[in-house]
């Protein structure tokens, strides 16, 4: 039932609690809390119970920053065709110069006088942090473990993809307010730690302020047009099961269904499009009238509930995609099909490197401000002061770990 994004009845009494509480609520949000843990949904209702503006601050600029850091659409996401050999930083925390924040800072006063101007000519250095090079030996590994096909399709013609966006490994990061920080502290306020530090260490064992690592079980052979579909929101691989000789993984595939007509805000109790029976897409292509499908090896339309056969020869040296990972991109990916994607479809011609950053309706009253992660934690101080003292009494150990780092 959730699986097709339809929420089980326990789920809707959380959310119509929640609602009460705080009213309407980004998009953003309200997909998020669609996919969450409930124990997650039951410590933000304890939350809001104690101070409802905290909590409605988290839905307004926490969650945007989730899905514009998963799809690469902050911190220096480019349109531009990149080569395979990509040197890529992150932590960067920067707006463009020409943007309305750059704008002020310059006109307020000095750029070294503001704490996010330091940064910007700090961190921008081609010497700030090391880089991470795609792996040719990953990749090729990779290819090999899947056959050499698309491994829905079964197309020859593939794109080996990055379940967990390679762009987002890279560099160091120092900052605990940088944007690599934040994504994964807002995580923790819709999943457990548990699951969360799961994820975490698989791609940064050495903790957040390191550089991640390229895997093979990070990445999986797509055809070009699954490529752009999956990074579209278009579809979400949910993982189902590992065999004990790490050898067979099941996935089920889900065609997602963007919301229709979505405003600045919703209700909570909103409930999402199925997609169950699904055999294309419906909405992630906003520009693109023709039908958004995928067919199987004999022909036949792959449909929402299918499930996949991903296999492996060698388990220890081709590792099968990471179980644990597919389960952040079963999340999100899902969040990302619900309140949608705008740009022109551009086919690629090589990896994820390639695919043209997503581009969310604008139907966010977010300013440039919820797109820095540090210039948004300055805004916020004040607001964060007032209600800290109630961090002490809430319950729910996500909510509260927000509160106190702000």
């Amino acid at each position: 039932m959730e699986d097709f994004n339809q929420p089980s009845p326990e789920r809707q009494g959380l959310l119509n609690t929640l609602q009460e509480a705080i009213g309407d609520i980004p998009p953003c949000f309200w997909a998020l809390c669609q996919v969450c843990d409930l124990q997650a949904l039951e410590a933000l209702i304890e939350h809001a119970r104690i101070s409802p503006g905290t909590v409605r601050i988290i839905a307004t600029h926490a969650t945007d920053t989730i899905v514009l850091y998963w799809t690469q659409r902050i911190q220096g996401a480019s349109r531009n065709p990149t080569p395979n050999k990509t040197q890529i930083k992150r932590g960067s925390g920067s707006s463009p110069a020409s943007s309305p924040l750059a704008k002020r800072q310059k006109t307020a006063g000095s750029p070294a006088s503001s704490p996010l101007a330091e940064r910007q000519t700090t961190t921008n250095s081609p010497t700030s942090s090391p880089l991470l090079y795609r792996s040719t030996v990953a990749t090729a590994l990779a290819r090999e473990r899947d056959s050499r096909c698309c491994v829905l399709t079964r197309d020859k013609a593939i794109e080996v993809a990055h379940i967990y966006p390679f762009c987002r490994l890279s560099g160091l990061e120092e900052n605990v307010c940088g944007a690599r920080h934040i994504f994964w502290d807002h995580l923790r306020n819709f999943w457990s730690k548990e699951k969360v530090a799961t994820w975490e260490t698989k791609l940064f064992p050495n903790g957040l302020s390191e550089q991640g690592e390229e895997r093979v079980d990070n990445l999986l052979t797509l055809s070009k047009v699954a490529h752009v579909y999956w990074n579209r929101g278009a579809f979400a691989l949910k993982p189902i099961s590992l065999s004990d000789d790490n050898t067979i993984l099941k996935v089920q595939f889900f065609w997602q269904k963007k919301q229709p007509d979505l405003q600045a805000t919703i209700s909570l109790c909103t409930i999402p499009l199925s997609t169950e029976g699904l055999d294309h897409n419906e909405g992630a292509f906003d520009d693109d009238d023709s039908l958004n499908k995928l067919n199987r090896q004999d022909d036949k339309r792959i449909k929402s509930g299918d499930i996949f056969d991903l296999k492996t020869d060698d388990p220890i040296k081709k590792p099968l995609p990471n179980f644990s990972l597919l389960e952040l991109q079963w999340a999100l990916t899902r969040v990302v099909g619900m309140v949608g994607a705008a740009f022109p479809y551009e086919p690629t011609s090589g990896d994820d490197s390639d695919i043209p950053a997503l581009v969310l309706d604008e139907i966010s009253l977010i300013s440039d401000l919820s797109k820095s992660p540090e210039a948004l934690h300055q805004v916020n101080q004040y607001h964060m002061e007032n209600v800290k003292h109630y961090a002490e009494g809430a319950e729910g150990d996500r909510v509260v770990g927000i509160v106190e780092q702000m």
